[in-house]
């Protein structure tokens, strides 16, 4: 027999500050780190200001890469767009649109995902309005235009969802929708067949913030279209959590809008774990529910029930314990049950109640026995604290250390995003780390040509065995 079964789609979204970074001039690619693995088991991923050139292929096991670099006249490349879809949901995925910089339109179709409606997938990237690339290029005047006609030609046929960094300060109490109060001065504006929204819940946010020029913009769009923002007023960021750090202060710039008709299929949203060694955003999430899929009774697999290893010492506990239950009750409800069936009311359906309670108190009875009042541990394996699995030669305990300090600092920065000296410190200490890691990475290079050249000079097999044993990039950095 088969049973019906919901799947969850995960779609995860990250600014990541350039796909690569610079240890004393070489090129380390950041997919390798555990940080950006943990996003990395997502069904979709989209990561933005890649800061890749045209000609980059990217590569992750498992997923497929679309890409869209940003077209630039210099050396210096700047923001970009990398989307990563796993293998098994691609047959339900089309790159809808990418003809524009910094914005990709995917659709996932109705029927593989079993939604009522086909979904446009949107992941951009919206520069800060004062950087001199919007102000050459005028782009925030551009992106807004095709937004407004993207969302308006597929609201037609399907529901939206925008992820991004959108660089958008938008204030708790600005209003995304419209609200069920009755205005006749809107008459006039709204159209015939605009609904009014019944949004339950006004949106919160960590931190105040004033509605710069994008925020009103993004409001504008969403009161236009029926999209709402998710953050601040969904299940997993109910607080409205910071997604931005850096020396000026802390903010909400990335956010993820969706249809407000698509709302009830929304099953959270959240805000990662700030990672300052990866970027100064944080990652942004959503899981919706998706497909039906048949699932056979056959491949049940029974829970495993507790066991203990019995020794001399346990059962004397479980002794002392059982001579600490109180039985004149269950004796009692063991002769009322005797008289019971020799009454021959074996067909009453309460004398199989009282069966199955007393088997059930007594049950319980043996099982708080042998177990909650045991306070020793079953002898097994020992659960080991998770370590990170330390790729680089160079990358020693003292780095190991730093790390652990900056992982433990940025926890409670989380936790206390208005402290300016303890963001001013994560910050000062995310420098030191990358001071530490360049000088480790030059002299464990020095190191292995010093040994190579030495090698090659004393002995020609020792010079070998050497290189064989090098890993392929390790003198890279990567």
């Amino acid at each position: 027999m088969c049973i019906k079964v919901s799947k969850q789609l995960s779609i995860s979204s990250w600014n990541v500050n350039g796909l690569f970074k610079r240890i004393s001039g070489n090129r380390v690619c950041k997919l390798d780190d555990d940080n950006i693995c943990q996003i990395m088991t997502a069904d979709i991923v989209g990561l933005s200001e890649t800061h890749i050139p045209t000609n980059e292929i990217l590569n992750y096991d498992g997923y497929k890469c679309f890409v869209n670099c940003r077209s630039s006249d210099s050396n210096k490349v700047r923001g970009g767009l990398a989307t990563f879809f796993k293998k098994e949901i691609l047959s339900g995925v089309k790159l809808m649109d990418k003809t524009m910089d910094d914005i990709m339109w995917f659709k996932l179709d109705k029927t593989f995902f079993s939604f009522d409606r086909n979904v446009f997938l949107c992941f951009l990237y919206i520069p800060p309005s004062n950087s001199s690339y919007t102000l050459r290029t005028n782009f925030d005047k551009q992106i807004f235009e095709k937004l407004e006609a993207d969302i308006a030609k597929y609201s037609i046929s399907g529901d939206v969802i925008l992820m991004g960094d959108l660089n958008a300060h938008i204030n708790c109490k600005e209003l995304d929708f419209i609200t069920n109060e009755v205005d006749d001065s809107l008459d006039n504006f709204l159209p015939t067949n605009y609904v009014a929204d019944s949004v339950c819940k006004f949106r919160n946010t960590q931190v105040h913030q004033k509605t710069n020029n994008y925020g009103k913009l993004i409001l504008d769009l969403c009161t236009e279209s029926q999209l709402r923002i998710l953050n601040g007023r969904t299940l997993g960021d109910s607080k409205g959590k910071i997604t931005f750090y850096n020396h000026n202060g802390v903010s909400i710039d990335d956010y993820c809008l969706c249809s407000s008709e698509f709302l009830p299929n929304i099953v959270n949203f959240s805000v990662g774990q700030f990672e300052p060694t990866i970027s100064d955003h944080c990652p942004i999430s959503i899981t919706i529910h998706s497909q039906l899929v048949n699932k056979s009774c056959d491949n049940y697999v029974k829970p495993t029930l507790r066991r203990v290893k019995w020794t001399t010492k346990r059962e004397e506990i479980f002794k002392s314990n059982m001579l600490k239950v109180n039985f004149g009750t269950i004796n009692s409800d063991v002769d009322n049950l005797t008289q019971k069936i020799e009454a021959n009311n074996t067909c009453n359906s309460n004398v199989t109640q009282s069966v199955n309670d007393t088997v059930s108190s007594i049950s319980s009875i043996l099982y708080n026995a042998a177990f909650l009042s045991n306070t020793n541990k079953t002898p097994g394996k020992t659960k080991r604290s998770k370590r990170r699995k330390i790729k680089k030669p160079y990358y020693d305990n003292e780095c190991e250390s730093k790390y652990r300090s900056l992982k433990s600092l940025t926890r409670k920065l989380c936790t206390e995003p208005w402290n300016d000296s303890l963001r001013h410190k994560v910050l000062y200490n995310k420098k030191e780390l990358n001071k530490l890691i360049r000088k480790k990475y030059r002299q464990f290079r020095h190191k292995m040509i010093k040994q190579i050249i030495d090698s090659n000079n004393s002995c020609p097999n020792d010079f070998w065995n050497t290189i064989k044993k090098l890993k392929k990039g390790e003198l890279q950095g990567s």
